[in-house]
């Protein structure tokens, strides 16, 4: 039976407002969901506040002296001061960041610092760890890993072993040894220290390369690239909040540094099909074994022989067991 042209027209009205009704809902729920996603950006965005009790960042008196590798920075010269600046109060509103920091470096500092005595190197390169990692092992979208950030090819230039198995970038202590020989070799082909540090960061070559056709002699008359001409800068921010934080409201003397855990080494022969089983049967599990010794990044242990570390004591597991 053909609809009436009345029934036609209820029809389509009823369509229409269908079409509407769908229309406004669809728009509702996209400024819902745009409100939501500005509401968790923001979020993402907003630093941390500074700790409670620390002076109003207006309050802050910034150094008219700093020094860096025993080398004075500049601060007389207005841009060097702004670059200076800029870091301090960004490092200042990290101090979540410092805190944990500053706990870190009372396990791994002593042992920096010895390295670098014993080789005649400036006390200051034990930063350059700190600005490259916050003393942690972490790994960068570039693969570079560990303390000091070293990609493979340079690690293995520098005596450590990188393969599936075994990746000494992630000990502590070899991966130290090897920043000392880098930092040796470059201070045989660049003039400062500031200098070093800057190859350290961008390669001592195009830093060399840079010198020669910007005909600068120094760190502070090039003009490099945003990351290495910022890299100076945050680690001297960095030195100079951790080393005299209570002048600017972080009082680290209020905090109990990380403690090194007591550990004794035993000497294994691979291959060892499985860490977890030869933990088990030393009395200890896969976890203790790991924390200890990071650089062991499988789950087994190839052919030769090394020195493992394992807890102490009981308090010094890294496990509940």
């Amino acid at each position: 039976m053909k609809a009436s042209p009345r029934q036609d027209t209820k029809l389509i009205a009823l369509v229409a407002l269908i079409g509407i009704t769908m229309v406004i809902l669809l728009v509702i729920v996209d400024r819902w969901n745009a409100a939501e996603y500005a509401e968790q950006i923001s979020k993402i965005h907003i630093p941390p506040p500074p700790p409670s009790g620390a002076k109003s960042i207006t309050d802050l008196q910034i150094p008219d002296t700093v020094t860096l590798f025993g080398e004075r920075l500049p601060l007389d010269n207005w841009f060097v001061r702004r670059q200076f600046e800029r870091d301090f109060y960004y490092n200042w509103n990290n101090a979540y960041a410092l805190v944990l920091w500053w706990q870190r470096s009372g396990v791994y500092f002593p042992m920096i610092e010895e390295k670098l005595h014993e080789a005649g190197l400036p006390d200051d390169l034990k930063y350059l760890a700190v600005a490259e990692s916050g003393l942690v092992n972490v790994q960068s979208p570039a693969n570079a890993n560990g303390f000091w950030q070293f990609i493979p090819k340079t690690a293995q230039r520098f005596g450590l072993r990188v393969d599936d198995l075994i990746d000494e970038r992630l000990d502590p202590e070899k991966a130290t040894d090897a920043a000392i020989a880098y930092f040796k070799y470059m201070r045989t082909v660049l003039p400062t220290w500031t200098l070093v540090a800057a190859g350290y960061n961008m390669g001592e070559d195009n830093v060399r390369e840079a010198m020669q056709w910007q005909h600068a002699s120094s760190y502070w008359d090039l003009y490099l690239n945003e990351e290495t001409m910022r890299y100076i800068f945050r680690i001297a921010t960095i030195k100079e909040l951790m080393s005299h934080g209570a002048r600017y409201g972080l009082d680290f003397s209020k905090l109990t540094p990380y403690r090194v855990p007591e550990v004794k080494y035993t000497t294994v022969h691979g291959p060892i099909v499985s860490i977890a089983d030869w933990a088990w049967s030393e009395g200890f599990l896969y976890k203790d074994v790991k924390v200890l010794n990071p650089w062991l990044i499988g789950r087994s242990i190839p052919a030769g022989t090394f020195r493992i570390a394992l807890p102490s004591t009981d308090e010094d597991r890294a496990s509940m067991k």
